[in-house]
Parts: C-alpha cells; sequence; structure tokens
C-alpha cells in the first residue's frame, strides 16, 4: 500500500515485512530509500526541526527559490554517503554508521543557519558541530521547555543508534572529521605508490567532513538547483564511483580526476556568487545586527539555538525597537546599501590587522559601529562593518582544503596538486573580492562613507 505524506518533497511511504522503509522523492536525488536506522531518524524531533530552518538563511532575498531546508539537505547527504560507501568498499555496519552521521551531521544547527553562528558560539559557548556532538551522545536536547508533552513517549538519537547496533560515540567522533585544523598532513607519510599511510584509518571521517565529502557534494548540487545558479552542477556518480581507500584515507582514481576538478571549481564560484554574495551578505548582517541588538529581549543562548527560523523572527518583531525595524525592512526588502568596500590589495597590513581585529571582538566592533553612526548623525545600529572573510573561518574551513590523493594510471599515489595547477589557484582563489564592507541606510551612503574612511583606513 502506498500513502502520501504532505511533507517536504513529496515523501512517501509504504508497509514491508521486514524493517521500515520509506520513499523519498527528492527534487536532486530522484527516487530513494530510507529504511532501519535512517528511516527511525527520520521521526525524531531533532531532524524535524530542520524542517523549519533554510538552508541557506536569508538567501531567498537574492534567490527567489531558496527556500529548502536542512532537512532535505540530511536526507540527500545521507543518500550519497550511502553511494560513497558503496564506492570505497565499506561494509554494512560502516556504511549504517557512515549514512547515519551524514543524516545527523546538521542536527546541531540553529535557527537561520550559518547566518547567526557565530552570536550563537559567543553567547553559548558551543559551535553547531559541538551541539552536533552533544545531541549524537544524548548531553544535548533539542526541545525547548514546555515541548515534552507531545513528545513524552520519543526514543533519543543514541537510544536509536544502541537499539540498531551502532555506536553513538563513533558516529560523534566523524562529525568534525579528523582534521579539524584545516592543516595539510605532510607527504611524508606516504610511501609512492603503495598503500601503508601510517597512522588511524581515517576514510569515513574525510566521507561525512573532509575534501571531498557527502555533505558538499548534496549543498553543491541542491543550492545549484533551488537558487538556479548553475555553477554548483557536479558530475556526481562519476566522481562518487571513482572514490577508493588506500592506506586510511579517501583517494580519487585518475578517471575521476576532470570530476573532482569540476566540483573544486563548482565550490569556488557557489561561494563567490551565492553564499557570499554581496547583498546576501547584506541581509545576513542586518538579520546578526538585529539579534545582538535585541540582548535581554531574545531568550538566552540555550533556548535562541533551540529555535527554528519563524521563532526568532517572531521575537525580533515583538521586541520592538531597532529589531523590529530591522526585521520589517528584510520583510519587505528595505535592505542597507554598501556604501563602503575594499579590496585586499588596497589596504596595508595594518588596515588588514586592525579589520581582522574588529572581526574576531564583537564588542570592539560594535562600538565602532556605533560611533560612525554617531558622527554621521544616525541612530546605533544603522552603520555595519562587515568582514566576509573570517566568517568564512567560521563557516567553512574546508573552502582552502585540496589536499585530495590521486591514484594515477601507473598506480601511483599523488597529491592532486603534482597533477593540476587547478589545486593551488583554487587555494588561493579569495572567495569575496572584497575584504570589507561598510552599510547603512539608504540616503546615507555618501556621509557614513566618508566618515568610515577616515576611520577605518587612515
Amino acid at each position: 500500500m502506498f500513502y502520501n505524506f504532505s511533507s517536504i518533497e513529496g515523501m512517501a511511504a509504504f508497509g514491508s515485512t521486514g524493517a521500515a522503509v520509506k520513499i523519498i522523492n527528492d527534487a536532486i536525488h530522484g527516487q530513494f530509500k530510507l529504511e532501519g536506522v535512517t528511516e527511525e531518524l527520520l521521526g525524531t524531533p531533532e531532524i524535524n526541526k530542520l524542517s523549519h530552518i533554510k538552508q541557506l538563511g536569508l538567501a531567498h532575498l537574492v534567490f527567489p527559490g531558496a527556500h529548502h531546508t536542512r532537512f532535505e539537505h540530511s536526507m540527500g547527504a545521507s543518500h550519497i554517503a550511502g553511494m560513497m560507501a558503496d564506492s570505497v568498499g565499506l561494509g554494512q555496519y560502516e556504511k549504517s554508521t557512515l549514512e547515519v552521521a551524514a543524516m545527523l551531521h546538521d542536527v546541531g544547527h540553529g535557527p537561520y543557519s550559518h547566518t547567526l553562528e557565530h552570536i550563537l558560539s559567543e553567547r553559548g559557548g558551543k559551535d553547531h558541530m559541538s551541539v552536533t556532538e552533544g545531541i549524537i551522545m544524548g548531553d544535548y536536547d533539542v526541545l525547548i521547555e514546555g515541548e515534552g508533552r507531545p513528545l513524552s513517549n520519543r526514543d533519543s538519537i543514541p537510544e536509536i543508534l544502541e537499539r540498531n547496533g551502532l555506536e553513538p560515540k563513533q558516529v560523534a567522533s566523524l562529525i568534525r572529521g579528523p582534521d579539524a585544523s584545516g592543516k595539510e598532513r605532510s607527504l611524508t607519510n606516504w610511501t609512492e605508490g603503495m598503500s601503508d599511510f601510517s597512522g588511524e584509518d581515517k576514510t569515513m571521517a574525510h566521507l561525512i567532513h573532509g575534501s571531498v565529502d557527502c555533505d558538499q557534494l548534496d549543498f553543491l548540487l541542491r543550492d545549484s538547483h533551488f537558487t538556479g545558479v548553475k555553477h554548483g552542477v557536479v558530475d556526481l556518480h562519476p566522481l562518487v564511483g571513482s572514490l577508493g581507500s588506500q592506506g586510511g584515507d579517501v583517494v580519487v582514481d585518475q578517471g575521476g580526476l576532470s570530476a573532482l576538478e569540476g566540483m573544486l571549481l563548482a565550490r569556488g564560484l557557489m561561494y563567490s556568487s551565492v553564499y557570499f554574495h554581496r547583498v546576501t551578505r547584506v541581509t545576513e548582517v542586518m538579520l546578526s545586527r538585529a539579534v545582538e541588538k535585541a540582548g535581554d529581549n531574545l531568550p538566552d543562548s540555550l533556548d535562541l539555538q533551540r529555535r527554528v527560523d519563524a521563532e526568532i523572527w517572531g521575537a525580533l518583531s515583538d521586541s520592538g525597537g531597532f529589531a523590529k525595524d530591522m526585521i520589517t525592512r528584510l520583510k519587505y526588502r528595505r535592505l542597507l546599501k554598501v556604501c563602503l568596500s575594499r579590496r585586499k590589495e588596497d589596504l596595508s597590513k595594518e588596515n588588514i590587522e586592525f579589520l581582522a581585529s574588529l572581526a574576531n571582538d564583537s564588542k570592539a566592533r560594535r562600538t565602532l559601529e556605533d560611533e560612525l553612526a554617531h558622527r554621521s548623525g544616525l541612530e546605533p545600529g544603522y552603520v555595519a562593518i562587515d568582514v566576509p572573510s573570517v566568517k568564512l573561518l567560521l563557516s567553512e574551513p574546508r573552502m582552502s582544503q585540496v589536499d585530495v590523493r590521486i591514484v594515477g594510471d601507473d598506480g601511483k599515489t599523488r597529491w592532486l596538486r603534482e597533477m593540476t595547477p587547478m589545486a593551488d589557484a583554487l587555494k588561493k582563489r579569495q572567495v569575496s573580492q572584497d575584504v570589507v564592507y561598510v552599510m547603512t541606510v539608504p540616503g546615507s551612503e555618501k556621509k557614513v562613507a566618508e566618515i568610515a574612511e577616515r576611520h577605518l583606513f587612515s
């Protein structure tokens, strides 16, 4: 029997004599199955919360179709993880672990995804990956006080994993990947053409969070589709089919080199044209400043992390003052305007160090913003300074990772950079051509630009 669900992406289910199975009709991957442990996870509050958190925050104000959510992405990433597991030859236990880690990799996201990441981290002391690890281990509950009654019989994430023979600790260990620092490991640990890479096996962790992982492959394809920006199209099946595991890590067969180059190029172009689009940054800064200024009128840091997009929007609107004004401007697309910007090559070393210090010290940045507003005859909050490159380091440390191993036709293993100049070129490429933006309300651009020029760059 076939049942229709009124949920995202036309999800449907059917009964079977074995484990429960759900058929997902997905806009990106077509029809695929979720069964066993992933099917059970699909019913948890942690996964369903993601239905109410947009994948790209406020990007729909720039790209009208970008209303897709973390929920769809999590299912898609899990599907790709299963494909990758088959390609590298993992056993059934490892494949299930990988699929589960992919499905759960975003459950720690708060409202508006990366847009408010720096605020949530600053107030709560945890980034979304730390919260994700806590959820998987059973140390963090996504429910807000008072929400437990209709969910009184729920099973926790670790209970579901253990019932299916999986280890929560092992799943949690895959979330960040083994190279959280982003530093490349030395090639001296490799023997050319051999598979005796010293150290632990990092294959599974890198398939979840690495240079080529299920997360990136899904969000590039999905975000490209829903924004209408075709830069993110990736040759998925040839790339996944070329993956292998050698010496305890992911390798790409030389036959997949073109698909890999295409994926890395797509990643760079999507960050420039979508994720760090100039107007996208304006909308994100407006929302961030509204949350910062609302202060005590918003839930505490833990509850803020547990909210979804609509709840934060409503709380900001209800708080009145500056926050309500920002939300109203976003609601009717009356956005702030960039009045001043600078490229990296236009700045001195001292300028760059000063801007980096502002980006890492929100209190100092807010003080300077309000001083610029005051000198311009504006109320506090109506001048904003944005340093996109520092935001990138927080939201996407993988952008600089091109340390992919290629197995050549001669059987030898080499770094990608030895096979193509594109690797180093992409590593050096700036995601945002401008390293700083100054924004203000329409009509005040000239005055604010003159004052900001003196205070920021003189």
